[in-house]
């Protein structure tokens, strides 16, 4: 499923500077949803891009329970963890929401327009 949400991300955003960073962020989102939520055991996994003008925010969807944490750049010798703060790193914002049906983590990635 990541590698087909990545190309979707990835034609959604063929023009964009920031397509690659995009890319993995997605990738690393729905990977942990998929591997840390029960939509990994055939719950509910949902992946939302909205694009203007020199911005995207990527959100993805889970069945998860709501725990969540900012990553600590300085622990990473754990087994879990690098991919968020991968996504803390190349995201200008990141953010986590608890919804009725699960939790939601998303990111936004900004450019110049040319």
């Amino acid at each position: 499923m990541v590698p087909a949400i990545r190309a979707y991300v990835r034609g959604l955003l063929t023009d964009s500077p920031r397509v690659d960073d995009a890319e993995l962020v997605v990738a690393e989102l729905a990977a942990n949803s998929l591997q840390h939520t029960p939509s990994g055991e055939g719950g509910h996994l949902s992946v939302t891009v909205e694009v203007g003008p020199g911005r995207t925010r990527i959100a993805v969807s889970d069945s998860g329970a709501g725990d969540w944490s900012r990553p600590d750049a300085t622990e990473t010798l754990g087994d879990y963890g690098r991919g968020l703060i991968l996504v803390d790193a190349l995201a200008d914002k990141v953010g986590h929401d608890i919804t009725a049906t699960g939790q939601t983590m998303w990111a936004e990635l900004t450019w110049t327009e040319a």
